[in-house]
């Protein structure tokens, strides 16, 4: 198990050919890694995304505004786990006396929370090479390569 971490950036929300809805997370370095979220939570993370303000608070605003009544702060999120096929992550936070802690959450929560307060993500380096997706796909046998350099007819010149 790795101690490294990776930081990532929200790059979007999709779903997969099934129709479930994921939050794809991106590298610096090109590496993707698809997290898997409920159709709710893809619909928050969109909307912090998309910087669209929700009319009631929802969890990750509630979330956020009672670390601050207590004094404390958000300072960052780390997923930090992988195991069968189920992403686990945690809450950076310090308290109003500024002693470090981390709190256990869902991955959807902990991006929320990242998006909407601007802080990094952070992925465990074994985690994002365990999850991630491959995006320089070989062609299958059954591709078939162009051609030629002939035109097809359809572009202008």
């Amino acid at each position: 198990m790795s101690d490294a971490l990776c930081q990532v950036t929200v790059q979007g929300i999709a779903a997969d050919r099934l129709g479930y809805d994921f939050v794809l997370l991106a590298a610096e370095d090109g590496r993707q890694l698809p997290i898997w979220v409920g159709s709710c939570d893809a619909q928050n993370v969109l909307r912090i995304f998309l910087e669209i303000e929700e009319q009631r608070p929802l969890t990750h605003r509630l979330i956020i505004s009672c670390f601050e009544h207590l004094g404390g702060r958000v300072t960052g999120v780390t997923l930090d786990d992988l195991w069968q096929n189920v992403f686990y992550a945690k809450v950076h936070l310090t308290d109003r006396h500024g002693t470090p802690h981390q709190l256990d959450c869902r991955p959807a929560d902990a991006l929320a929370i990242a998006l909407r307060l601007g802080l990094p993500i952070q992925v465990r380096e074994d985690v994002l090479e365990e999850g991630e997706i491959a995006t320089d796909l070989p062609p299958s046998e059954d591709t078939k390569e162009p051609e030629g350099d002939e035109p097809d007819g359809d572009e202008t010149t």
